[in-house]
């Protein structure tokens, strides 16, 4: 059998790489290849965490802006908490507080909070506005 050699023999035409030499470069791609992998596993985790906290976002301004738009004596803009609702996947749970005369006299302080779960942790995002009684 013939043994793979990297240098020049004196006097011979062949040329190549050791065995040794195959090894070491096959076990570095592997380790490479590995942290690629790790990396991608990172990215997917790090996207489905971005997909839920935008998902909470749109529906807390959603809520935002019907609230907003509903008269100042509206029943859902009366003082105390109101909710909880749940969106259609059953994923997002949403809750606001309405405290009236703050920060002045005919101004509604509200506060929404969306509550979800991620990775079996809770997790929650509130958004604060006011509405004048113009």
């Amino acid at each position: 059998m013939k043994l793979l050699n990297c240098r020049k023999r004196e006097g011979s035409a062949e040329s190549g790489y050791t065995l040794l030499e195959v090894l070491i470069a096959i076990t570095l791609f592997a380790i490479g290849m590995l942290a690629i992998a790790g990396m991608q596993i990172s990215g997917l985790q790090g996207n489905a965490k971005a997909g839920a906290l935008t998902g909470a976002g749109n529906w807390a301004a959603d809520k935002v802006e019907d609230l907003l738009a509903r008269a100042y004596g509206h029943g859902d803009l009366s003082g105390g908490d109101h909710g909880p609702e749940t969106d259609d996947t059953g994923r997002y749970t949403i809750r606001w507080t309405v405290t009236d005369d703050v920060p002045v006299n005919n101004v509604k302080s509200i506060a929404v909070q969306v509550s979800w779960s991620d990775s079996g942790r809770s997790r929650s995002m509130v958004l604060n506005y006011y509405k004048a009684d113009i």
